[in-house]
Parts: structure tokens; sequence; C-alpha cells
């Protein structure tokens, strides 16, 4: 394999002569043929200004490189794990990254490889069942039928614009309905997507403006419930603050959408800060949730949250509260090589998968700045591998699903 760079146009040269390398966490390892999988259809090659590439010479040693030719890195589709990053330095004043999940690149035998692992084939979510094509006219459908209902005009941007896959589904009621319910949140995630606090790095998309009423949110999940193949409703998009802050309208939205729905799945993303509220949502009919973590140690979770007024014993809670009605339990594991696949962080991760009760664990690669991310948090002992990490907790948690997506509950009749 060989080393892949940046020309100051944008397109790739083959570095002859040098091995490529990557990271895990901060420690430097080679690139080897057992890391990578032929770049998958969907992915994006991207450059990382403000950083220089380093590859291995013949003796194994790090080179790194000068002048005007940059790094290059894979941001991978829906259905992959990043299992390695980049093999990258940041430079004095470099900028932040935009948030994406940022993967090891190189170049095999005439073809770009990446340090992946598939993780998911669920046909719902494949690419090549989204686009554009439709969508307008569904839109309109819904504005006709949902006329004044703000969250029409708000997922229009993301299905059109941003090319958000839940958000053109709700317009095409197919598969799962984006239910976006609040504007605030109760954390200041580094990565997340719909706001940051510092204005270092922009937010990929814009966080809704406005608090949907119980009429909005009931309202959209009927009109997408009368679809043919539509399955699940989805409070918590990444469009949104934390679902669970808006507990009187998801309380009373779940009721109304389980009134006349009773075979749908009623889901909730979360970071799980209020088990209260979501043991009030499964009262009334919510039936699934995916708790997202970055990890099950205190100084990692708090340093990459910055939580307000919860910790890691509201997040397992919320998953016992599922657990307890009988309910789908997911965790959305926002993996990242070097934190994930450290023996201490995994411990903590599969005893707090046993505690909850998972179903499954969504693996994701983190979208945020690695270097910046890494500088954030404490230090960290070696990884294991991401593969050899997934391994060992399919072994621990023989029970437990892994993938990427959620899927719907199977109910009675």
């Amino acid at each position: 394999m060989r080393l892949c760079v940046a020309r100051p146009d944008g397109s790739i040269e083959i570095r002859d002569g040098l091995r490529p390398a990557a990271r895990s966490g901060r420690r430097l390892v080679p690139l080897t043929p057992a890391d990578v999988i032929p770049l998958p259809e969907g992915a994006t090659v991207a450059h990382l200004p403000g950083r220089r590439a380093i590859g291995l010479d013949a003796r194994g040693d790090p080179v790194e490189l000068a002048g005007l030719r940059a790094p290059v890195a894979a941001i991978l589709p829906v259905g992959y794990l990043r299992t390695l990053l980049p093999a990258s330095r940041p430079g004095p004043g470099s900028p932040r990254l935009p948030l994406f999940g940022y993967a090891a690149l190189a170049e095999r035998n005439g073809e770009l490889v990446v340090a992946a692992l598939g993780t998911d084939t669920f046909e719902w979510w494949q690419p090549c069942h989204h686009g554009t094509a439709g969508l307008p006219e569904a839109v309109d459908a819904a504005r006709h039928a949902l006329p004044g209902n703000r969250l029409v005009d708000h997922l229009a941007r993301c299905a059109l614009e941003y090319r958000c896959y839940t958000a053109q589904n709700t317009f095409f009621r197919r598969y799962e309905a984006a239910l976006p319910a609040s504007p605030a949140c109760n954390a200041d995630c580094l990565g997340c997507i719909s706001l940051q606090s510092d204005g270092a790095v922009p937010s990929p998309q814009e966080r809704m403006g406005f608090a949907p009423t119980v009429a909005e949110l009931a309202g959209l999940a009927g009109h997408f419930l009368e679809g043919d193949e539509a399955a699940i409703v989805s409070f918590g998009q990444g469009c949104e603050g934390e679902a669970l802050t808006r507990s009187r309208a998801v309380v009373e939205a779940t009721a109304a959408i389980r009134a006349h729905n009773p075979a749908a799945t009623i889901h909730v993303n979360t970071n799980g800060s209020r088990p209260r509220v979501l043991e009030r949502m499964v009262a009334a009919g919510c039936d699934s949730v995916r708790i997202s973590a970055i990890s099950f140690t205190e100084s990692v979770f708090r340093a990459y949250y910055r939580p307000v007024g919860y910790g890691l014993q509201e997040v397992i809670e919320c998953g016992r509260v599922m657990r307890r009605s009988g309910g789908q339990v997911c965790l959305n594991l926002l993996a990242f090589p070097g934190i994930t696949d450290t023996p201490s962080e995994l411990e903590a991760t599969i005893a707090a998968c046993a505690e909850m009760g998972v179903d499954q664990i969504q693996w994701r690669s983190l979208n945020v700045d690695h270097d910046w991310l890494i500088d954030e948090l404490p230090p960290m002992e070696e990884g294991m591998g991401m593969a050899i990490a997934m391994e060992t907790v399919r072994r621990r948690l023989p029970g437990v699903a892994h993938g990427n997506f959620t899927r719907p509950v199977a109910h009675p009749g």
C-alpha cells in the first residue's frame, strides 16, 4: 500500500516510497492490508487543511511531509465504522476541522482503501434508496395535508438542502419519520451537529428555532403513518436539542400518536438525561429508545458532553426504564479509535449495556475534529483495535445485536 496526499488543487497524489500510517488516538501505527477495505460507494475523500501528512519510510520510521501537500481522509457512508484515524499533525494555528468522522485512507493496487468495517446492511438506509426524485411533490403534499404545521417547513429544509435520509423518509411516508421536538439542550457536546457554542467550527445544519406543539408533532406523525411503508416515528433528531427537555409535549404527543396507531413503533433518541420523563413517555406508549454515549467513565463522559444537571446515573437509568417496560433499548455508541477500544472504556461499556439491558449497539463513528477531541479528553491507555473491541463485545454480550440503525418493534397481531 502507498501513502495518499492532496495537492493544492484538491487532487490526490500517490507517494511512492512511503507506506501509509494511521492513528489510534495519539498513537501512530502502520496501516496494514488487514486494516482496510475498498472505499465504499457513497464515501467522500477530503483533505485536512493546516495539517501535515505522516508516512513511514522503508525502516518503518515516521516521515512528516512539509510543503503544499495536505493529508487526506475518507468520510464514510452510513453502515460503516471507522477503525483508524488519519496520520497527520496539526500545524500552528490550524483551523478546527468540520464535524465529520475522518478515517485513514491509502492506495492499494490502483484503488483507494480505507480503515473501516461494514456494520449494517439494513435495506431501509441504503444510499440507493434515497434522493430528491419526487421529493418536492411529497413536501407539497405534506404542506397541503398539514397547513400551518411548522415542522413541515423545518423538515423540508433538512430533506432538500441537508439531504437527511430521515427527513426525506418523513415526506415519502416510509420507514422512519423525524419528529424533532426541542430547540433547547441540557448538554454542550463537542461534536454537536446543530449548535457549536464557541463558533470555532460551523455546524453542518441549523438547529430548530421553535418548540413544536403537541398538535404539530401528532399531526405530522399521523400523516406519516398513513403511508404503506411507514413503521417508526422518532423524537430526538440531529436538527434539535434534547427531546426529553420538552416533557409535557413529548408525553402528550406520544399518547395521541399511540391512540390512533397501536402497531407503530414510537421511538426517542436521547442523551439519557431525564429518566422520569422517559418513564412518562413509556406509560403513554413509547416503546423504543436509543441512548447516545461516548463513554461510561465519568471523566470522558463529562469532557465530551459537558452536561447540565445530569450524569451517567441518569443515562443508565433511562435504559433500565425502557427495559422494565419490555421495550427496545438501543445504545448509540459514539465510537472513536483509541478511546472506545481501550480496555477500561470497553469494560465500562459492557457493564453499562448489561445493566441497561441493551438490545442493540449502534456503532457510529464520532463526527468531530479528532485532534480537538483528543486534546479535550484525559490521557487514554492504548487501544486494542476497533475490530477486536467489537468482537470482544459480541463475545461478552451474546444476546446483543450490532448495527447502525434502529429496527421497528414487533407488536402482537
